[in-house]
């Protein structure tokens, strides 16, 4: 009698129900059946996560508030439970952006644990939005470090890692399901992860083994999304094997040079150049000599990136200061002073004097970022250069120098 009344609660609201809503309703019934995490519920989830979006507006419609009161609820308490953490998991897999707003609005300590970790869980796995984010981060200052955990490991997959210390606590804890539910976190953010997963698995600690096989899977993970569709998942990808450094990943990478899209390509050369491969670095120098006015910047760009991040491309930047052209000159001299390597400064008073007013220009502007009182006296003689431009930057690069 129960299971029909919570049948007949289910369909409620429903006209003229279609084939795909009975089946999500049957499948609803069966959830609510069954314990959380039992095998008739998990496979309940799985069904409906199968079903996609055709399932997804009824899934939201079980978050609704208005079901959590009065005489129904409380007879049915339990099966609500079930219910809700059960439709926020299959949420998350299915990834419906109009979900978050739902989602969202169940992770206060208003609800029980089961549904708040289900709907941290999906809200990380649909993605950034701002309202997720904030609501989150509120979650931060739960009492109960399992929420904390959760919370910080949602957000990390939005791309934001405020919660990186939560995150690194859990895994010098003591609490082995913090720790596991931390590197299982770090494993399915993927490419927004993997920064924090390298710095983690570099400092000494109780599962450095364990985090290990987790950057091992991740790297797996990325080499398959070289492939994605989507070029924003591809370049993602690169950047993040970039970081992890792996270079049996080197010939994946290298596939991506020639890719339809100039960030994918930028990226995965970059990536090869963070692990001293020719590939990328010929890649980028070669593009640094480019006439074409785009691909010199994302050059500039992307060997300021490389030299912050690795340091591997400093020898090649400076000998690039002496190179036949212009144009690989004046970007060495940018990328050196952006990426403020202080090593450059003498070669870079020598660039002053070039005979090329651009590069000039910018090996004057790269004095001023790195700050070296050493370029002073130099940078004062080039207030008279012939080249307004010259002289122009020669001041604003005293300036940054400041009185000595």
């Amino acid at each position: 009698m129960i299971v029909k009344r919570l049948a007949w609660l289910l369909l409620l609201g429903l006209s003229a129900c279609s084939t795909t809503e009975e089946q999500v309703v049957e499948l609803l019934e069966q959830m609510a059946a069954h314990p959380i995490d039992s095998p008739g519920w998990q496979d309940a989830v799985d069904q409906l996560a199968a079903i996609g979006r055709p399932a997804a507006r009824q899934l939201v419609a079980r978050l609704n508030p208005d079901l959590y009161t009065g005489e129904d609820y409380r007879e049915f308490r339990d099966e609500h439970e079930k219910l809700r953490t059960g439709c926020a998991l299959a949420l998350g897999r299915i990834k419906p952006r109009g979900a978050a707003g739902a989602l969202q609005s169940r992770i206060s300590d208003a609800y029980t644990d089961s549904e708040r970790i289900a709907c941290l869980w999906s809200m990380g796995e649909i993605g950034y939005s701002q309202a997720a984010l904030d609501a989150a981060k509120a979650q931060l200052e739960d009492q109960d470090p399992a929420i904390r955990i959760h919370a910080a490991i949602a957000m990390l997959k939005m791309d934001d890692d405020l919660g990186a210390g939560e995150i690194e606590g859990a895994l010098a804890s003591a609490d082995d399901t913090l720790a596991q539910t931390a590197m299982q976190g770090l494993e399915e953010a993927g490419y927004f992860g993997a920064p924090l997963l390298m710095t983690l698995g570099a400092r000494a600690g109780p599962n450095q083994s364990a985090l290990g096989a987790v950057v091992a899977k991740v790297k797996d993970k990325l080499v398959a999304q070289l492939k994605a569709e989507e070029p924003s998942h591809r370049q993602r990808a690169a950047l993040a094997l970039g970081q992890i450094g792996d270079p049996s990943t080197a010939p994946a990478l290298a596939n991506l040079l020639e890719d339809a899209s100039n960030q994918v390509r930028f990226s995965a050369a970059a990536a090869l150049a963070e692990m001293g491969q020719p590939q990328g670095t010929d890649f980028l120098f070669e593009a640094l000599r480019n006439t074409d006015s785009i691909l010199r910047a994302n050059a500039v760009k992307f060997l300021i990136d490389v030299q912050a991040q690795s340091g591997s491309v400093e020898d090649q930047l400076v000998a690039a200061l002496d190179a036949t052209d212009p144009l690989a000159r004046a970007g060495a001299a940018q990328v050196l002073g952006q990426a403020a390597v202080a090593s450059a400064v003498t070669a870079l008073i020598t660039a002053t004097a070039d005979e090329v007013a651009e590069v000039r220009a910018n090996a004057a502007m790269a004095l001023g970022r790195i700050g070296s009182a050493q370029g002073r006296e130099r940078l004062e003689q080039l207030l008279d250069d012939r080249d307004a431009t010259v002289s122009y930057y020669a001041e604003w690069a005293l300036r940054q120098l400041g009185s000595g």
